[in-house]
């Protein structure tokens, strides 16, 4: 199983989620970071845990208040670095972009997606195998200004997205980010059941016990943040992940 770090950037500093209230998100405080410099958080993730791959949501660009594409491009030209951004694409043009930037995948999450018609012309322009979608929910609905998008459940949308083409599905559940209450494991349940492709799932990972459940449902990773800044996930736990495979 893939475990992949979460870094949200606000206001062109790393801060710390906590059940989607975005605008009281403060800098991050972290056990294994003196500071909250996008830089240095990645560059301490990989030296404290091995990382290779990582999340980074812009949250300037989703909420339209700006963009991170400076930072966002130091951290593409460190080497054997995989990103994946969310930076609120409902466009080809936020697309290409990020594309130019260096990420390695971008994500289009359902949150900001406007229409289906929209997210084929990213596939037919990024290629499929550079586009995530990201099913936002919040306590088990989704999340997005697609009416369409709206009325269906999860899995149901999970299937649409997977005979769309889409290789790879988020599942992340907004309300549960940064709380450690524990992932909502029916709703990964229900995803994972409904298609073939892989899914990732994010929101309300505790420890190391939470990602060994999802591991018994054939879960293919899981995004994590807190619960690394604050060593209740540890190295020694990722290597225990590994050897359980």
């Amino acid at each position: 199983m893939r475990v992949i770090p979460v870094i949200d950037i606000m206001g062109g500093l790393v801060v710390h989620a906590e059940g989607g209230r975005r605008e009281k998100y403060p800098p991050l405080k972290s056990l294994i970071c003196k500071t909250s410099a996008l830089t240095d958080v990645v560059l301490a993730l990989k030296s404290n845990f091995d990382f290779d791959e990582f999340y980074i949501a812009d949250l300037d660009s989703i909420m339209g208040y700006g963009q991170n594409i400076k930072i966002l491009r130091e951290i593409s030209e460190l080497r054997s670095m995989k990103i994946m951004v969310d930076s609120g694409i409902n466009d080809t043009l936020k697309a290409e972009e990020l594309l130019q930037v260096g990420v390695s995948k971008i994500i289009v999450g359902t949150e900001t997606l406007t229409s289906f018609e929209s997210l084929e012309a990213i596939l037919e322009f990024a290629g499929h195998e550079h586009v995530v979608v990201s099913i936002d929910t919040e306590r088990g609905r989704i999340l997005s200004k697609c009416k369409g998008i709206v009325e269906l459940r999860p899995e149901f949308l999970a299937k649409k997205l997977e005979s769309m083409g889409i290789r790879e599905l988020i599942v992340l559940d907004l309300s549960k980010v940064g709380s450690g209450s524990g992932v909502d494991i029916e709703l990964a349940r229900r995803v994972v059941n409904s298609v073939k492709i892989p899914i990732i799932i994010g929101g309300g990972v505790r420890d190391i016990d939470d990602i060994l459940l999802l591991q018994k449902f054939d879960i293919s990773g899981v995004l994590v943040s807190t619960a690394l800044h604050t060593l209740k996930i540890t190295k020694k736990d990722l290597l225990r992940l590994q050897a359980s495979v």
